[in-house]
């Protein structure tokens, strides 16, 4: 994420349903890129964070300031970076698109299952293929799932169950910790205590932008960012688990759509 955050332009989008943390993720990207050399603007609905040098401008469709008229006024101001609070019409991402193809790096949010579903979201939505292959450099989805407390977990051995819903077996398990939750004091006895992400990141290279250009299904889309070394949602919530972060029944609820 670092090495994409120092591009000059684009889209990078994150992905994900309502309350998987995907503005979070989006204001510490511009966190971590807010320079005084850098002019970034965003467009929310609402605006969730005050973050001190950033133009942050609130929509109002009682006014008429909606995201498209939105996008459009700050084009006009030069700015640098501009994060979209989500993009949920063909106008706004062709807007999006447009000031990405312009020298512009552009932050925005979709909601889809998945990275690869992004790329026929934004095409259904009204957006050409050959114009989300030219401005789109990568896709991240995101959930939550809950962290163990740290002050009560304790060591568990993993069922039969757990390991054949994460497709693991326990020669695979080697010198990992897994934690099951116990409840104390200072988690309210609920065994946990905050939540964490679980990521994927869909890197579009030239191969993925000519599939893209020839109308490729997400299923082959998929293939591809799995050749490429995506770790899915499921692996990385497989790898937490194996680090005693979370539990096993946390990221199976939290992946379902992810089994493959």
């Amino acid at each position: 994420m670092e090495g994409l955050l120092k591009l000059p332009d684009g889209i990078l989008l994150v992905t994900g349903p309502t309350g998987s943390g995907k503005t979070t993720t989006l204001y510490g990207c511009l966190h971590y890129i807010n320079k005084p050399d850098k002019k970034l603007i965003t467009v929310e609905d609402p605006v969730e964070y005050q973050m001190n040098g950033i133009n942050q401008v609130q929509v109002n469709t009682e006014i008429g300031m909606t995201f498209p008229a939105a996008l459009r006024s700050i084009l006009r101001q030069a700015p640098n970076i501009i994060m979209i609070g989500e993009i949920r019409d063909g106008e706004t991402a062709n807007i999006a698109i447009n000031a990405a193809l312009t020298g512009h790096l552009v932050f925005s949010t979709l909601h889809t299952n998945d990275a690869p579903s992004a790329v026929a979201r934004l095409v259904d939505i009204g957006v050409q293929p050959f114009l989300v292959s030219s401005a789109v450099r990568a896709i991240m989805a995101q959930r939550l799932v809950r962290r163990l407390c740290d002050k009560c977990k304790q060591p568990h051995e993993m069922t039969e169950g757990e390991l054949e819903s994460l497709g693991l077996d326990r020669g695979q398990l080697g010198e990992a910790s897994v934690m099951t939750t116990q409840g104390c004091d200072a988690c309210k006895h609920r065994g946990y205590k905050g939540r964490m992400g679980i990521f994927e990141i869909f890197m579009i290279d030239d191969e993925v932008r000519h599939m893209v250009n020839q109308k490729a299904s997400t299923v082959e889309l998929r293939k591809r960012a799995r050749e490429m070394g995506m770790r899915t949602l499921r692996e990385d919530g497989i790898r937490k688990v194996l680090a005693g972060l979370t539990t096993a029944e946390e990221v199976i609820s939290t992946t379902m759509s992810d089994a493959d």
